[in-house]
C-alpha cells in the first residue's frame, strides 16, 4: 500500500501548507511588530522602537518597574491614493512589550520621538544588588 492511498482526500502540496501553516501565522505576527532593540547607557535603560509613519500623539506609553508596553497606531495617510498593486505597509494598530533586564524608575522615564524612532529611556531603579551571607544555624534547626 503506497503513501497516497492512506490519506487520499489530502494531496502532497496541501499537506505542505498545512504543515507550514504555524510557522506562516508566527512570521506574519512578528512582522506585524515594530522592531525593538534594549540598551545600556550607563545609568538608564534604553529601549528603542522603530515605528515609521506614526504620529507622536498617536502613541501610547506605560512604563513599570520591570517592562515597557508601547501602543499606537499607524495611519493611512491622504498622500495614499489610487489603486494600490502590492503592499507590504502595515497599517493599523499595534502593541509592543517587553519585560526589561533590570528593574527601572517609571517615574523618572522620558521618551523622545525622532524621524520614526521612539527612544524610552529610564534611570535603573535604587538600590543596588545586595549579596547575602548565608549563615549556619549553630543548634541545626531553623
Amino acid at each position: 500500500m503506497d503513501q497516497d492511498s492512506l490519506m487520499p482526500w489530502v494531496s502532497r502540496d496541501e499537506m505542505g501548507r498545512l504543515m507550514t501553516w504555524p510557522q506562516r501565522m508566527w512570521t506574519q505576527a512578528v512582522r506585524d511588530l515594530p522592531c525593538m532593540e534594549i540598551g545600556d547607557d550607563g545609568d538608564d535603560l534604553v529601549v528603542s522602537i522603530e515605528v515609521p509613519g506614526v504620529e507622536p500623539d498617536d502613541l501610547d506609553i506605560e512604563v513599570t518597574a520591570h517592562g515597557v508596553t508601547v501602543r499606537g497606531e499607524t495611519r493611512q495617510s491622504s498622500q495614499d491614493r489610487g489603486e494600490v498593486y502590492h503592499s507590504e505597509r502595515r497599517y493599523g494598530r499595534f502593541q509592543r512589550s517587553v519585560t526589561l533586564p533590570v528593574a527601572v524608575d517609571p517615574e523618572k522615564a522620558t521618551a523622545s520621538f525622532h524621524q520614526g524612532l521612539l527612544e524610552v529611556r529610564m534611570p535603573r531603579a535604587g538600590g543596588a544588588r545586595k549579596k547575602l551571607r548565608v549563615e549556619a544555624s549553630r543548634t541545626g534547626r531553623h
